[in-house]
């Protein structure tokens, strides 16, 4: 089968074995995996082995079944939650399977979405509800992301939101604050145009550029009062900025995952009371949230989807997305030819 393999500095086209299912796995036929920003900063950064295939937001169709599988069907179509857990631990008692070592972490630490075939577990199968299409199943995995940040928040109905940094993490956060319930939701960002429209097409009320507008000065000068405010962005000064903003014991959650180290102003958070959490990845329950609210809540996911390319553009994908420009988000498709 043909694959995006991971090269000093980005992807290669590959062809590698086809995988077979071991007893309690299916094959998953990929349609769509989505380039997520992590993986086009691990990289531009090599912070990632060479060798293995990424890809951890995708979807697809069942192909073959292992020998233990029976309540699964070929041809179903499924979405795929990348993070295999064991169920026990207490990580995954924690709703925190990232961190089990139980099984692999498809596009991680096993083969991931960006190729024509992938092994699962059955476990990691979530069978997509009619009328949801497998385009739309590939967005369940960032939708679980901002959704499990928005738990962490522990938000009430009508509370007034930040999101800085308009990324596909932010904006998929910004559709989940939307159809649950946020008042206004003021997104905040300096990544290109084309998101920043974007994130006003999919709920936000107010879009600001962040080097042209302090969001704590715009909030308190237009009497909005901010309960949660999302760091999405990985500026180093982001969260200086959001506790400012912020109102006394709000909430602060942190999603980006910055490679220095970020400032923050202690005396403004101990001063105001506020809570500061931290969100990696997400859990059985958000990922299952994530695929309801698609199903249910006609959410405007073509708008976050700007390009569909087949594997043999990966690599030139990979690239361009460092400096996004007109893109929102790329989704590799491994059945379209060139």
């Amino acid at each position: 089968m043909k694959a995006l393999v991971r090269v000093p500095g980005g992807v290669e086209l590959s062809e590698q074995p086809d995988p077979r299912p071991g007893p309690q796995e299916v094959i998953v036929a990929v349609h769509s995996c989505g380039i997520c920003g992590s993986d086009v900063h691990a990289a531009q950064a090599n912070t990632s082995r060479t060798g293995g295939i990424p890809g951890h937001e995708f979807s697809g169709t069942i192909a073959a079944l292992g020998g233990d599988v029976n309540d699964w069907q070929v041809g179903q179509p499924v979405a795929v939650n990348p993070l295999g857990g064991c169920g026990t631990c207490e990580w995954c008692r924690r709703e925190m399977p990232i961190r089990c070592v139980g099984l692999p972490n498809l596009g991680l630490s096993a083969p991931g979405g960006f190729a024509e075939y992938v092994a699962v577990h059955r476990a990691q199968l979530f069978a997509l509800p009619e009328g949801v299409s497998l385009e739309h199943g590939s967005r369940v995995e960032p939708l679980a992301v901002g959704l499990r940040a928005i738990a962490e928040a522990r938000p009430e109905p009508g509370d007034n939101a930040i999101v800085f940094g308009v990324g596909p993490i932010g904006l998929h956060l910004i559709l989940g604050l939307r159809s649950m319930g946020a008042g206004t939701i003021v997104a905040v960002g300096r990544s290109s145009v084309a998101r920043r429209e974007a994130a006003a097409v999919i709920g936000a009320d107010v879009v600001l550029d962040s080097r042209e507008t302090d969001v704590a000065d715009y909030v308190r000068e237009r009497g909005i009062e901010v309960s949660q405010a999302f760091e999405c962005s990985a500026d180093g000064q982001a969260l200086v900025v959001l506790s400012r903003a912020v109102r006394p014991a709000g909430a602060i959650v942190a999603v980006a995952l910055g490679w220095t180290p970020a400032a923050f102003d202690t005396h403004s958070f101990v001063a105001k009371g506020q809570r500061l959490f931290s969100a990696c990845a997400y859990g059985d329950r958000d990922f299952s949230k994530a695929l309801k609210l698609i199903g249910a809540s006609g959410m405007k996911l073509d708008a976050l989807i700007t390009e569909r390319i087949p594997l043999a553009c990966g690599p030139e994908a990979f690239v361009r997305l460092r400096q996004p420009d007109k893109l929102v988000s790329v989704l590799v498709q491994p059945w379209r030819e060139l």
